[in-house]
Formats: C-alpha cells, sequence, structure tokens
C-alpha cells in the first residue's frame, strides 16, 4: 500500500515591484496564475486525492481553491511547515538579489533567516507526519519554488547545499508536480519512485506529461 504526496507550486503572482515577496502579505496571484492553476488543476483532475495541504500564504491558498475543485469530497488543511522560506531579504528588489545569486540561504540579513537545513528539516516533518497520518492516501502539498527543489534534491539523495537547488538544476516552473510515491514502511526514508510534471512549461518532455527522476543517493 503506497502513499503518494504530490508537492505543487504555487502559480504566477502579481508582481509589479519586481520584488522578492517572501511571506509578505498580499501577494496573489496574477491574471496568467489562475490561468496556470486551472491547467495544472487539469492534470490533478485525473488523480484520486485524498487531501490537499497549502501553504498559509495567499499565492499558495489560492492556487489550492482551483486544484481542490475537481475533489469537492477532499479536505483542504493549511500548514505552516510547507510555508515560504523566512528571510529578512524579502521586499528587496531582484535586482538586488541577483548580486548574491539569490543566494539568501548563505548571506543572511538577520539571525532569524532560515537556512536550507532548516527548509529541510520542515519537509521532512511534513512528509514524516503526512505518510503516518494519511497511510496509503494521495496528498497534495501547495507550497514555493524552493520547497519544491528542495523535496526533488533531498529525496533523490543530493545534498541539502545551495549547489542542489540551483543551475545546472531545473528549477520547477509554476503550477509544476512533483509526485513522491513511498512504500508502506514507514521507517524507509527514500521514495519508491519520483516524478515531475510541468502542464504549464515550454521543456519538451517536462511538459508534455509525467516524467521519472533517478535517484542519485543512498534512495538509488
Amino acid at each position: 500500500m503506497s502513499t503518494c504526496i504530490i508537492f505543487v507550486r504555487h502559480t504566477d503572482v502579481e508582481n509589479p515591484r519586481d520584488i522578492l515577496y517572501g511571506r509578505l502579505p498580499r501577494f496573489g496571484l496574477s491574471d496568467l496564475g489562475w490561468k496556470q492553476a486551472e491547467r495544472t488543476a487539469t492534470v490533478l483532475a485525473e488523480e484520486d486525492v485524498d487531501n490537499f495541504y497549502t501553504s498559509p500564504q495567499l499565492r499558495a491558498r489560492q492556487t489550492v481553491r482551483v486544484l481542490s475543485k475537481a475533489h469537492p469530497d477532499a479536505r483542504v488543511h493549511t500548514s505552516v511547515l510547507l510555508a515560504e522560506v523566512r528571510t529578512s531579504w524579502q521586499g528587496q528588489p531582484h535586482s538586488e538579489l541577483e548580486k548574491i545569486g539569490f543566494n539568501f540561504y548563505e548571506n543572511p540579513r538577520h539571525s532569524e533567516d532560515e537556512n536550507l537545513q532548516d527548509l529541510w528539516k520542515r519537509v521532512t516533518l511534513f512528509v514524516g507526519r503526512t505518510r503516518k497520518k494519511h497511510r496509503g492516501q494521495t496528498v497534495v502539498a501547495v507550497t514555493h519554488g524552493d520547497i519544491c527543489h528542495l523535496v526533488r534534491a533531498g529525496f533523490r539523495g543530493l545534498p541539502i547545499d545551495i549547489t542542489s537547488i540551483r543551475l545546472p538544476h531545473p528549477y520547477p516552473g509554476k503550477g509544476s508536480l512533483t509526485r513522491l510515491t513511498f512504500s508502506e514502511d514507514l521507517a524507509a526514508t527514500y521514495p519508491l519512485q519520483m516524478e515531475y510534471y510541468d502542464p504549464n512549461g515550454d521543456d519538451g518532455a517536462l511538459s508534455s506529461g509525467w516524467v521519472t527522476l533517478d535517484m542519485v543517493g543512498d534512495g538509488a
């Protein structure tokens, strides 16, 4: 009896000032974002989803509102474990972030800024709790880009560091899905399979259906 957790990156956000919005309030989906969410929803409509979880941020809650329409019997929960990274770089223009290669993890401005290990702890805690609480079910988790990227890296066996979530590793597209299939053995750390699908992208095969991602670490 396998358990599936599908991590979904929220879709495009209205951001006219081109800033790192982070956990700032009132950053909702753009017109494009609503359309992207509808396309992602068509993929999830084919899945037997039992529960949805969402980050507390508005853009994620709006995305899950669209995704859950095809699953009226599924419950929607909010989890702080799926929240955007906490960084005091939020509010800064992207032009400033470019100067540090968007690596605010290794360039904190405040002692309370999260690093990648902090983010990974949140991810693994969410996955562990979900596998235990929703054993044998399919769960959708709507969250943010770096969390989705860290999921793809960490559960494939890559190191938890900045090189694993930056180029040459492709960044998860807006509204993309990363599906982890776990065995019933809760002691097993790595998933049986990891798949990726970007219904809103233009990456050829990655946009035309589910693509299996190779394990590269101890889970291989």
